[in-house]
């Protein structure tokens, strides 16, 4: 058997929304707890549970250490587990300003916190693992947030706006040498603070922003540079992270248009539902807008400061010929451990080819039936998920509907059929 049918963990984090992923998977939630990621993968905090053909349950994780040649084919030679972990994010409430670190300083992170003695646990420590964690997301709806440093004359109008004939104090040096080191230090004075001096600007930064937003347009640049400091400011009061929009990168993306978080670019989610697949790591490292542990002189070292726009993907759908009947749609992006793809089915049975690689399947909307080259069918219908090993080579999909693909990503360049 090389198609397993998944059950997946649900996480409740203080920001999740307690409506978007029960009603996805037709699920109750009679407690109103705040649902916040649907987790797919192999992961061994949370790993999806594979229904095997006898009715037992059996971890990803396990499942795929009993044969790893056939789970991951040639990705088997790389990694020692599924490189990539799939996730559905409900965000009814902004979440943590935080980074992932690179492959160098998630392995040195990680190594140091080993030494320290201090226990797996993200209360203890930022580096749960020693994996970086890059990580794309592709909006269900629209979904909000922030991402990446802004050019830096943008940076500097916003301060100009915000602190008045005061902005000098701020970003004086940054205004006459525009580089990385001298807006690391503007961001590190930000949200290092002192208690009082922090009160203080918080204050007439919101003064000023009320005012502006008050005669604002809803697509105005003013709206969208400020709008959501007042709301970040009634959440976490005090946090000198409410300012981040100020210096990172907006945005609000609808269905369909992903986003590529690299390692060290600092972000945080809004509002919304996305997809969400990232090399299979849990690290993160915060500075602000949360409750959790947060460590700003680790945040500091993780980050990347090279300030530009944002780059909005939209998958590539290969050709005319194959949109008539149903296609798959991949989006760019430049990881060795993930990919995504949409695949749409329409109508009679249709072969989908493929690369001897570990999929992840997630039906996002509609009915389909998909056949192994076995013979087997599986339904499938939105919130419904099937883990598709190496060894399978090919499988049919007929029906109506859209599918989420989730699989390994550069290091098998050259596969494709």
């Amino acid at each position: 058997m090389a198609i397993y049918p998944l059950e997946n963990s649900v996480q409740t984090y203080a920001w999740g929304d307690p409506d978007l992923i029960p009603a996805f998977l037709e699920r109750p939630n009679p407690a109103r707890e705040p649902w916040a990621e649907l987790w797919l993968g192999a992961h061994p905090k949370a790993p999806s549970l594979a229904l095997l053909p006898d009715g037992q349950k059996l971890p990803l994780n396990e499942l795929i250490a009993r044969d790893a040649k056939a789970s991951m084919g040639r990705s088997a030679e790389s990694y020692k587990r599924l490189p990539f972990l799939f996730k559905m994010l409900a965000v009814a409430r902004p979440l943590s300003l935080q980074a992932h670190p690179s492959k160098h300083t998630a392995l040195r992170g990680y190594r140091r916190e080993e030494r320290a003695g201090l226990m797996i646990d993200p209360a203890e420590r930022s580096y749960i693992d020693s994996q970086h964690k890059p990580e794309f997301i592709v909006a269900m709806d629209r979904f909000e947030g922030i991402c990446g440093f802004r050019p830096i004359d943008e940076i500097l109008r916003n301060i100009r706006v915000v602190a008045g004939e005061n902005w000098l104090a701020y970003a004086g040096r940054l205004s006459r040498y525009q580089s990385k080191m001298e807006l690391a230090l503007v961001f590190y004075n930000f949200l290092s603070l002192e208690s009082s001096a922090r009160g203080k600007l918080l204050r007439l930064a919101r003064q000023r922003i009320d005012r502006i937003l008050v005669g604002a347009r809803p697509d105005s640049a003013e709206t969208r540079a400020f709008g959501w400091i007042p709301r970040l400011m009634d959440a976490f009061p005090n946090d000198m992270g409410a300012l981040a929009p100020l210096m990172l990168n907006c945005f609000d993306i609808s269905s369909g248009e992903g986003l590529y978080v690299a390692p060290g670019q600092p972000h945080a989610y809004f509002r919304g539902c996305a997809l969400e697949v990232m090399a299979n790591s849990d690290n993160e490292v915060r500075a602000g807008l949360s409750h959790k542990r947060k460590d700003l002189a680790e945040f500091m070292a993780v980050l990347d400061f090279t300030p530009a726009p944002l780059s909005v993907s939209l998958p590539h759908c290969q050709g005319e010929g194959e949109k008539r009947r149903g296609c798959i749609c991949s989006y760019a992006i430049d990881s060795e451990e993930f990919s995504l793809a949409i695949i749409r089915a329409s109508g009679p049975s249709q072969h989908y080819a493929r690369i001897p690689a570990p999929e992840i399947l997630l039906c996002v909307e509609g009915a389909l039936q998909l056949r192994s080259s076995s013979g087997a069918n599986y339904p499938l219908q939105r919130g419904s998920s099937l883990f598709v090993e190496a060894c399978e080579d090919g499988y049919e999909l007929a029906g109506r509907g859209m599918i989420y693909r989730a699989s390994v990503g550069a290091a098998l360049k050259g596969l494709e059929p």
